[in-house]
């Protein structure tokens, strides 16, 4: 053992220890009366207006004030032009007053988007040089939206104009947002007028699929959670947005419940056929199944059709030599053509399954050279007519791989044109 164990460490008489950088920070007093009196001291000798020196002198500040510090102090004032209290009630200074570039100052009340954009400008700058504000401006932004029910509707519009430009520019993440999911903001429709607004706000940035992106990254763009319980409809949803001339809104939406259907129908499909004991195809099934999705989800044969073709050919575990391939597309399409069939009773329908097939195949290079057998297949199964399969030939051919297909299946054309001259040649003989 050492014999030193219980010695008292030497010190030194007289001098004085230095305390490190971030014990004197730990020991700092949080002050934000004193930040906010500081911020308006750096701009006093300039006019209000003025923003550009504005934010030159912002920028310069954060060598001598703690914006790390008092960031979520810092974002208030940017904000409200004050202090957020408890409760949602803005402090302004006794002395300077509202802060002049605020977003509630800077913004119209009728129109807030031009001053938003110009904030929007001021906060850039600001956390271009010291990034770090981001993180804390994103995380402040939810605390002030708790307290929208306190400010005024003016000030909402605003405040909405501005987190709208500030997310599409990737400031802030719309996490802040699920805020307005709390009952009591929900209930009086303040949550459905801000998400409104900032819907507005932000689609002139960018497109409703970056907007839906962003909520769905935030786990808010279920959009009806922020519509008041008793109007959580399709009908008072498409009301309320065609209200507000936002029809891209409805559109999305309508888009995003075709496809959840759609998926549900190619998984009970999928599900049809691999859970299948019988060594024959279960073709009764898959029609009860696509017949019951047509009426739940109100669509057409020609919607339905192509949708059992991506079931039944998606499903397909392919091999890896193209005689294999071959062989599986082929057995595959005539072993489950009577599923199509019920499906393809007009000439529009048969056209859409056509049609859908040649796009399937220019898609997917391995069934490319397939594609006239497919068809052939199909024809004499009954599920294609004579009369569809010469119309796309002559004028229904998408321009996708149009050529090469049509080469494929110029002997198939000209078979079926002599078959037609000779049930004419019968019909005149008669």
């Amino acid at each position: 053992m050492s014999t030193q164990q219980n010695q008292p460490k030497p010190s030194l008489n007289g001098v004085k220890i230095k305390t490190r950088k971030r014990v004197n920070k730990a020991n700092a007093k949080f002050e934000p009366e004193v930040f906010r009196d500081s911020i308006f001291e750096i701009i006093s000798d300039v006019p209000g207006t003025d923003l550009e020196k504005i934010s030159s002198k912002l920028d310069s500040a954060g060598g001598s004030l703690d914006y790390r510090l008092y960031g979520e102090t810092f974002f208030e004032l940017l904000v409200a032009g004050g202090l957020i209290a408890p409760g949602g009630i803005i402090e302004y200074d006794d002395e300077y007053g509202e802060l002049q570039f605020s977003l509630f100052k800077l913004c119209d009340d009728n129109d807030p988007l031009p001053g938003a954009k110009i904030w929007v400008n001021l906060i850039l700058r600001l956390t271009r040089r010291y990034k770090y504000l981001e993180k804390i401006f994103s995380e402040t932004s939810k605390g002030i939206l708790e307290y929208v029910n306190r400010y005024s509707e003016a000030n909402n519009n605003k405040l909405a104009s501005g987190y709208g430009l500030l997310i599409a520019e990737g400031l802030m993440t719309a996490d802040s947002i699920k805020v307005l999911q709390k009952d009591h903001l929900v209930k009086d429709g303040l949550s459905l007028h801000f998400l409104t607004m900032f819907m507005k706000a932000y689609l002139t940035r960018l497109n409703v699929n970056s907007l839906f992106n962003a909520l769905y990254k935030a786990r808010a763009d279920h959009l009806v959670d922020f519509f008041p319980p008793n109007k959580r409809t399709d009908e008072y949803f498409i009301r309320h947005f065609e209200s507000e001339d936002m029809h891209s809104i409805i559109n999305y939406r309508i888009a995003t419940q075709e496809n959840a259907a759609r998926n549900v129908i190619l998984n009970d499909i999928v599900q049809l056929i691999n859970n299948n004991e019988e060594s024959e195809p279960p073709i009764a099934e898959i029609i009860k199944v696509s017949r019951r999705a047509m009426t739940q989800n109100n669509l057409s044969e020609n919607e339905t059709v192509v949708l059992i073709w991506d079931a039944i050919i998606g499903n397909i575990k392919w091999g890896m030599r193209s005689e294999v391939i071959e062989q599986q597309a082929l057995s595959e399409v005539k072993e489950y053509a009577d599923a199509f069939t019920p499906f393809t009773s007009s000439p529009k329908s048969e056209m859409a399954l056509l049609k859908h097939i040649q796009l399937y195949c220019y898609e997917d290079a391995k069934l490319m050279r397939l594609f006239s057998q497919i068809v052939r297949i199909l024809y004499t199964e009954d599920v294609l007519s004579h009369d569809a399969i010469v119309f796309w030939a002559t004028k229904g051919a998408l321009p996708q791989g149009k050529s090469t297909f049509l080469k494929q299946m110029e002997k198939f054309i000209a078979y079926l044109d002599s078959i037609e001259e000779e049930d004419s040649d019968e019909s005149d003989d008669e």
